[in-house]
């Protein structure tokens, strides 16, 4: 989902090419040129970061949600474990019964 959002990020930057020739007239010189290509990759580059930033959050989301899962199921299956053996004891004492 991310990723998509990625792709999304860098069709904008591919559709805008008139915004790109027309900064790239009012840039006069060469290093304001390499400024601006700079920032435009580190803005990239951070959008990036952020997306995986929110990837492992959310893949750490599922992570937790998955020990509690667990702790539950473990508790329920001793539970149930429990159930079955008081069963099995009554079960015993009915047929001791005479």
């Amino acid at each position: 989902m991310l990723y998509i959002w990625i792709y999304i990020r860098s069709l904008i930057v591919l559709i805008m090419p008139d915004f790109d020739k027309t900064f790239e007239n009012e840039v006069n010189s060469l290093k304001d040129k390499e400024i601006y290509q700079l920032k435009k990759d580190m803005a990239i580059k951070q959008e990036e970061i952020q997306a995986l930033y929110m990837e492992v959050k959310q893949q750490r989301n599922i992570s937790e949600d998955h020990q509690k899962l667990n702790g539950q199921l473990r508790t329920e299956n001793s539970n149930l474990k429990q159930q079955i053996k008081q069963l099995e004891e009554e079960q015993e004492d009915l047929l001791n019964y005479p």
